[in-house]
């Protein structure tokens, strides 16, 4: 006979390393006598003298902690282990429980528990196969990826991101009657997805149904503010005035629309987070005139030209508050978004495979191109945004007032996804 008990360690009393249970009602499951004692470790091996708190950051490691009657597992939200007891009630019971530091999935299952589909996602995390992060929280990418495929981290303004990088086939998410494909887990717990079609595609395929439309980014392209998601005033000379959000960009106005039509009238908006959208306005450091109160007629934005040899240094950290799009949140975002919808950043379509050569073989391929949310350059006479094209290459910008394919970018709360396994025939459903 087996019988699972709940030890509430608040209870316990300390006698050096070693914590006995007197006869007494634990949770009021069952009666453990004198003999029942637990040994506390930490991950080296050295004895400790009390339970690390929730917040010390460290937890039970079960897979090294035992009994020598029964098993054990530990109860996150009430911070107690869970012995599984065998044969007699009474009989002697010695566990020693060993605790080691707290990885992201540990605190990914205390904050969203043990069945939440984001920290399954997290558990499979490389730490071989993925880009090296550096001290900055740049990600230095060599290269496309096409071949294989990872998740992989790289710090965001919420905390850590996991990213999808290349031919992965297990980032499948349906909602809405659409099929979107996930970019990464974001530091806040909420999974930022990509629209993917009507239908399930695998990767390498070339499909005008992977995309909802073609415009042109802004019709303002002969200025500088033809960059911006939103915009200030045509033809300011600082860049405080050229960067104020209080116009609309032509693209924002096509996705708001379809927000509201696809995600909105369907009574879809309660599972969309505010999560920020980055259209990331930092010059680049080698620009001359760049300063508030210069010419702002020949620059170069973060994403400008690139030369196809070298390192790319792409990040998930959007720099300035003011190029961080939210609709209600004014602490980390803006606020100045109507819909929380947006765009892919270079950054991100790099991280996921892209690069400055063609590759068909990672997940954010189409066969045509599509917008970025990344500004590139403004030459005098024209602005540029960064697209993917449509051979996958990442090293493409074009005038705003071209007309290029639009993915619709959105933010799923973060316990929005509970079925499937990310297939493209068993997808990720969100409930509802």
């Amino acid at each position: 006979m087996k019988k699972r008990v709940v030890l509430s360690l608040s209870i316990l009393m300390i006698l050096g390393s070693i914590i006995a249970i007197g006869n007494r009602p634990v949770h009021n499951l069952i009666e453990y006598d004198e003999n029942t004692t637990l040994a506390l470790f930490d991950e080296n091996g050295e004895k400790i003298a009390q339970v690390p708190s929730k917040d010390s950051g460290y937890t039970l490691d079960t897979e090294k902690s035992s009994c020598t009657n029964g098993s054990i597992s530990w109860d996150t939200e009430s911070w107690n282990p869970i012995i599984t007891v065998s044969g007699e009630a009474n009989g002697r019971v010695s566990c020693s429980l060993y605790f080691r530091k707290t990885t992201p999935y540990d605190e990914c299952i205390m904050e969203y528990g043990s069945d939440s589909i984001q920290c399954s996602i997290i558990a499979d995390v490389d730490t071989e196969g993925c880009p090296v992060v550096n001290a900055d929280g740049t990600v230095g990418v060599t290269g496309v990826e096409s071949t294989n495929g990872y998740l992989c981290s790289a710090p965001d303004d919420y905390g850590t991101s996991y990213y999808y990088r290349g031919n992965v086939t297990n980032n499948y998410v349906k909602f809405g009657d659409y099929y979107w494909r996930i970019l990464r887990i974001n530091g806040d717990g909420t999974i930022r997805i990509i629209y993917d079609g009507t239908s399930a595609h695998a990767n390498n395929d070339s499909s005008a149904d992977r995309q909802v439309g073609t415009s042109v980014y802004n019709s303002s392209y002969n200025d500088n503010t033809g960059v911006g998601y939103m915009y200030g005033t045509v033809g300011a000379s600082t860049y405080e005035d050229t960067h104020a959000n209080t116009n609309d960009s032509t693209i924002k106005t096509y996705l708001d629309n379809w927000y509201k039509t696809n995600i909105g009238d369907k009574g879809l908006s309660s599972y969309i987070s505010d999560t920020l959208f980055c259209n990331d306005r930092t010059f680049n450091s080698s620009n001359s005139g760049t300063g508030a109160g210069t010419s702002l007629t020949d620059y170069r934005w973060r994403y400008g030209p690139w030369s196809s040899a070298g390192t790319h240094y792409p990040r998930l950290a959007c720099s300035n508050q003011n190029d961080r799009f939210t609709a209600n949140d004014e602490v980390t975002g803006n606020g100045d978004l109507t819909y929380s919808i947006g765009l892919v950043t270079a950054d991100e379509a790099v991280l996921a495979g892209g690069y400055s050569d063609s590759n068909s073989g990672y997940y954010l391929y189409t066969g045509n191109g599509y917008w970025t949310m990344s500004p590139s350059y403004f030459g005098g006479s024209y602005a540029d945004v960064r697209f993917v094209s449509s051979d996958g290459n990442a090293n493409y910008s074009s005038n705003v007032n071209s007309s290029v394919g639009i993915r619709p970018t959105l933010n799923l709360k973060a316990d929005s996804l509970k079925l499937g396994d990310g297939s493209a025939g068993n997808p990720y459903m969100v409930e509802g």
